[in-house]
């Protein structure tokens, strides 16, 4: 069978329309055997093209998915899309220059819709032609009914459980979006800001300095506090009388009190309490009772409290506020300096706090449950695990899963509109808009007033983290699948293992009892050469003049090939960051045209062969040692493989199978064998020779075992040879369908002699060099001479394979004129 050039647009597109066709990655529900079920992160559609990253941390999971098939166990990998919620409706805001909140809600959420549509196609086309082995009959919208019900269900049952409850408290809150945040919204900014020291007026005429990085809560200040134990204030706070202190340009009084935890080392040791600022903030107004004087509105405005400042966005009320109090020589000091703020992660705002009803799901005091569970994984890092801990042990809120949003999944709630009992929706009757939908009473049950709907969407992380629920089918009539509960294996990124590997863990021990999943697979990230995070901007200002984007999957697949892609994610280990080089990308492309041309090889030389008849071949203990030799190494790299694979570590499971292919296979044993083949030499074997034989058996068998090494790896490539040589003896489909390779037990053996042959060559192949002369040139003498007893029982052993190997007309026991010394065996060569 003759190969032509390597053309990997070709060969992808006859592999995909292959698989395709067949539909050979779909789940067998009713097949015998284990299931290997894969929990994957569905991507939310909100970015205008995925970058090399999502690449590389979507293809190593595959590796391992593909490796499991593999071994004969049913393979459950689904895909879903993660496109409502907050990060949808920014982004169609952005792509439309439109405002949520300015659009009649249908209008929006039906332009959501069509656009989370158009951009999940172009994601499925590119998953397809990466070459990921999902199966997408098992896709699946977290906007759609079956997710809407799933997330409803869940919200039900953790409420009936007593594990959700609605409160009117201080809540995180987004004035850019305009929606409450729970506290894994919530990340942290490190930033240049000031210290302003400003005046209060004390007791007594006594002036009280306090300093503060934002004077624009000063119409917020509910309280003073210092510690008990700072001598400056130790006549603030008598037993019997509390002094009060007045607020700066808005004249009224707040108590002056005492608080341990107030840092005597930060600005004046006096602190100011608004309502709010931050966490400690809430926490004294709750625990002391203090008034409550909320000042910033929910656009980001101050509020009619601020007097003359109302109405002001707040970075315009904090100058404001700083030049009223200078001119009114309240201001002390105005110093730069260092702060965190928490902001908002999807639009970096710094969050705010307001007060209102939301729902809210217990957390805090369920930590240790959620710590135990955590125990009981698998971690691939371990070391990931801490990250969840420490994300647990570090709760300060229970999870707030209320949004003030036009687009997700409606809570199954009415309320009633005079004492504000909520009525939940039957379980029968999910999904439910209560916008549209009829609530199931026709009057409140407990006082008889009207319904109205709960106008608020859930949090996404609350649809999102029952993605293994969505999967097994728990909220539908037809009840979950016993084989995928738990689920064998979450992959995910490390920086959402608090939002959506904890809230998974939450739902799955709240609702079950147990984990959602036995591993956690934890990736990194794809960076870029200079080591920063890929993004939008490195996409932008990618593109050359020849209009290739180096981190466009897109554009790399089709210079490249998808094989190269997925091969330059072999080498990033799981839980680390790889950084993105197109010459490793270039030397994927290698391998794909060597595995090719060593095919090509394949069909120059096995003509003939009858492979239908095995047992014709010869048995291995019969073969040439060279063959043996190879074999030997074979079986030792299907076997590192495939402990590495069981450990989940591609990276080592590749470099196995890629140290085989091109030191032992191509660049050793394929020269070795050349003139076994049938050369064109007077003296190579005859073309029905056992010796002859042994090379191509061997050949045949070999080869076919790579394909299956590296059919994880790179699937389209291998597809192609194994079609093209193995399919018609087989009668497998498909490679993907085939086990994976296991050796036979007669591939073992004593190595070490055959391994110093291939040493040797190495030292005459750099003589070639000196002397220009190429591999495939024809020797006159190949001389070698024995410096040790050891060195001659080797060279008695090996001495005709090396000449034949060496493409030596004759070898020659002695010294030579320009040696090579080769562990105490010197050699040289005649042209």
């Amino acid at each position: 069978m003759e190969l032509g050039e390597y053309d990997h647009q070709a060969v992808e597109a006859t592999a995909r329309a292959l698989w395709e066709s067949h539909d050979i990655y779909r789940y067998d529900r009713d097949g015998a055997g284990p299931v290997f079920s894969v929990d994957t992160p569905p991507p939310y559609v909100s970015a205008a093209h995925l970058h090399v990253g999502h690449a590389m941390s979507y293809s190593q999971p595959d590796f391992i998915v593909r490796f499991r098939r593999m071994r004969g166990e049913r393979v459950f990998y689904p895909i879903g899309f993660d496109d409502n919620g907050l990060p949808t409706e920014r982004y169609v805001e952005q792509a439309y220059g439109v405002r949520a909140a300015d659009m009649p809600r249908a209008e929006f959420v039906a332009l959501c819709l069509a656009e989370t549509r158009r951009t999940a196609e172009r994601y499925e086309d590119l998953w397809r032609r990466l070459g990921l082995s999902l199966d997408w009959s098992l896709r699946y919208s977290t906007i759609d009914a079956r997710c809407q019900r799933t997330a409803q269900t869940s919200f039900i049952r953790l409420h009936e459980a007593g594990y959700v409850r609605r409160t009117q408290d201080p809540i995180l809150w987004c004035t850019e979006d305009r929606t409450s945040l729970a506290q894994a919204d919530v990340e942290d900014l490190e930033r240049t800001s000031r210290l302003h020291t400003i005046r209060f007026g004390g007791p007594d005429g006594q002036a009280l300095l306090i300093a503060t990085t934002r004077p624009e809560l000063l119409p917020a200040c509910v309280a003073l506090y210092h510690h008990p134990a700072d001598p400056r204030y130790s006549g603030l706070t008598p037993q019997n009388r509390q002094t009060r202190a007045r607020v700066p340009l808005f004249g009224y009084e707040v108590p002056v009190l005492a608080d341990e935890s107030v840092d005597p080392q930060y600005g004046t040791g006096l602190m100011m309490v608004c309502t709010f600022g931050d966490s400690e903030d809430v926490l004294k107004w709750r625990r002391d009772h203090l008034p409550l004087r909320l000042v910033v509105e929910p656009d980001g405005r101050l509020g009619p409290l601020a007097g003359e400042f109302a109405g002001l966005p707040l970075a315009q009320a904090r100058s404001a506020i700083v030049k009223a109090l200078a001119a009114a020589g309240l201001l002390v000091d105005s110093l730069p300096v260092r702060q965190v703020v928490g902001v908002h992660e999807r639009c970096q705002t710094p969050v705010e706090f307001q007060i209102r009803p939301q729902w809210f799901i217990a957390v805090r005091e369920h930590a240790d449950r959620f710590r135990a569970r955590a125990a009981e994984l698998e971690w691939i890092p371990p070391y990931m695990r801490r990250r969840l801990e420490d994300w647990i042990d570090g709760l300060k809120w229970d999870w707030n899963i209320t949004r003030q949003r036009r687009y997700g999944v409606p809570f199954p709630v009415w309320f009633c509109t005079a004492c504000a009992t909520p009525v939940l929706a039957r379980l029968q009757d999910l999904p439910v808009d209560p916008l549209a939908d009829k609530p199931p009473a026709q009057a409140c049950p407990s006082c008889g007033s009207a319904l109205e709907a709960d106008p608020d969407v859930m949090d996404t992380w609350m649809t999102s983290s029952l993605t293994p629920q969505i999967n097994d089918g728990w909220a539908l009539s037809s009840g979950s699948d016993p084989a995928l509960a738990p689920m064998s294996m979450r992959v995910q990124a490390f920086e959402i293992i608090r939002t959506w590997l904890f809230y998974s863990v939450v739902q799955s021990e709240l609702l079950f009892g147990r984990v959602p999943w036995r591993t956690a697979l934890i990736s990194g990230w794809g960076l870029s050469e200079q080591g920063k995070k890929l993004s939008k901007r490195d996409l932008d200002r990618s593109t050359g003049a020849d209009g290739f984007n180096r981190y466009v999957p897109d554009d790399v697949m089709a210079k490249y090939g998808a094989d190269a892609l997925r091969l330059w994610a072999t080498k990033g280990r799981i839980g680390t960051d790889l950084r993105y080089n197109e010459k490793d990308i270039r030397t994927g492309r290698k391998f794909a045209v060597k595995l090719w041309n060593v095919g090509r090889f394949l069909s120059l030389n096995l003509g003939g062969l009858d492979v239908s008849a095995a047992g014709s071949a010869p048995a291995p203990e019969e073969r040439n040692v060279v063959d043996r030799w190879v074999l030997i190494h074979l079986a030792e790299a299907v076997n590192q493989a495939t402990a590495a694979f069981e450990a989940h570590d591609y990276t080592q499971a590749h470099q196995s199978a890629s140290r085989m292919f091109w030191a032992i296979y191509c660049d050793r044993y394929i020269e070795m064998i050349k003139d076994r083949l049938g050369g064109s030499f007077p003296d190579s074997p005859d073309l029905d020779s056992p010796d002859r034989a042994s090379a191509r058996w061997t050949l045949w068998e070999s080869y076919r075992v790579l394909l299956g090494l590296f059919a994880p790896f790179a699937p389209f490539v291998t597809e192609h040879m194994y079609q093209q040589f193995y399919r018609y003896h087989e009668g497998e489909v498909s490679l993907h369908l085939t086990r994976w390779p296991v050796p036979d037990e007669r591939w073992r053996g004593d190595r070490s002699a055959v391994d110093q042959l291939a040493v040797i060559l190495d030292a005459t192949r750099v003589l070639r060099s000196g002397l220009r002369l190429g591999n495939s040139a024809r020797l006159s003498e190949l001389i070698v001479q024995a410096h040790t007893p050891d060195a001659e029982a080797l060279l008695e052993q090996i001495a005709e394979p090396l000449r034949i190997a060496a493409r030596a007309r004759t070898l020659v026991r002695g010294p030579a004129d320009h040696p090579s010394g080769v562990d105490g065996i010197t050699v040289g060569i005649t042209a």
